[in-house]
């Protein structure tokens, strides 16, 4: 099953995932990626806006990004 690496973009930097998370595709880091957003939008943190969640593959290459404001209520 493949790796994926979610990194926490707030602006300044990005936050590494040096552990990753095996998921059986893309599609299933994407739905990842998107619950964890969410849950993140609920803590009170300044310029979600500018926040983003980029995914990785084991290879390191970006496959996927998605910027917090697609999913805040």
């Amino acid at each position: 099953m493949p790796r994926y690496y979610f990194y926490v973009h707030d602006g300044d930097g990005r936050d590494q995932d040096h552990v990753g998370t095996e998921l059986a595709d893309i599609h299933e880091a994407r739905r990842g990626v998107v619950n964890v957003a969410r849950e993140l939008c609920d803590l009170p943190i300044r310029a979600l806006n500018d926040m983003s969640i980029e995914v990785a593959d084991e290879t390191g290459h970006i496959v996927l990004t998605v910027p917090f404001s697609v999913v805040m209520k």
